[in-house]
């Protein structure tokens, strides 16, 4: 009898043990995933205003480029400048705080939050969509992922234990003086050059992959910060759609109807 007692009471008391260990293990893993949910959190409140102003200054660049005629400025030598660097420049400034968010969050594991989910969604498709080459006659403006990577890292400087993107001045000044730097955004100059030789001869596909990305970067910015648009001066927020636009709620048109649809103004031979 005394041994079944002994045995009913090492029993009960093993089962005790597992269910408190499981109960501390659940405990456990439910406070890191708080925890880690808070990480996540902190660091898309951190960088959200710095990334969403980044994206929005260059939507609106690619606005200008592709609906509101500013390639006229490339003949402005007062103004040509504004055209080609400054649009570099938005261009680093957008990669720079993408690298930025992206190497932080190397040491927070994203969690499963709806918001961060759509974040990485957009991320990816706007950097897909700059890396692509699967439509002929696309071709201003093709960043391979590694030259993504190369201007955000390079446009970013670090002030005691921060990182952040450079200024304009200092974007400048680097631009005009350092031939390694500079030559990671070629393909920007040149992708502005080819930009308005090909629209000058009615040739709408090259401008196509603006399109795009000025769809995606809206999304973003809507993600980020909706009010941010809601009080723009320009209501219209997204230019006419291109062909494969992966943007959210994007009408969709083929090539053809691209082609018909209020294409920017013909611009004067020079």
């Amino acid at each position: 009898m005394v041994d079944v007692v002994s045995i009913i009471i090492a029993a009960v008391s093993l089962v005790g043990s597992l269910v408190s260990a499981g109960f501390t293990g659940w405990i456990s893993f439910y406070i890191d995933q708080v925890k880690r949910r808070a990480e996540a959190k902190a660091l898309i409140h951190k960088y959200r205003d710095p990334l969403s102003l980044a994206a929005y200054d260059l939507q609106s660049r690619l606005f200008g480029l592709v609906q509101s005629n500013l390639l006229r400025y490339v003949e402005d030598n007062n103004k040509k400048d504004l055209v080609y660097v400054y649009t570099a420049f938005l261009v680093g400034q957008y990669f720079s705080w993408v690298y930025i968010l992206r190497r932080q969050a190397q040491f927070v594991r994203f969690s499963t939050d709806t918001t961060n989910t759509d974040l990485n969604k957009i991320l990816d498709r706007i950097t897909a969509e700059f890396s692509f080459d699967r439509h002929q006659g696309e071709d201003p403006f093709m960043l391979w992922r590694g030259q993504q990577m190369a201007i955000g890292e390079s446009m970013t400087i670090t002030e005691g234990d921060q990182l952040y993107c450079m200024g304009f001045a200092a974007f400048s000044a680097k631009y005009n003086d350092t031939p390694t730097f500079k030559k990671w955004f070629e393909p920007i100059e040149s992708g502005i050059t080819l930009l308005r030789s090909e629209m000058a001869n009615g040739n709408h596909l090259a401008n196509y992959r603006l399109r795009r990305l000025q769809h995606l970067l809206v999304d973003l910015v809507l993600l980020l910060d909706a009010q941010q648009l809601e009080t723009a001066g320009n209501k219209r927020f997204k230019v006419d759609a291109a062909h494969d636009c992966s943007c959210d709620k994007c009408p969709g048109v083929t090539v053809a109807e691209t082609a018909s649809v209020s294409p920017p103004s013909k611009l004067p031979e020079p």
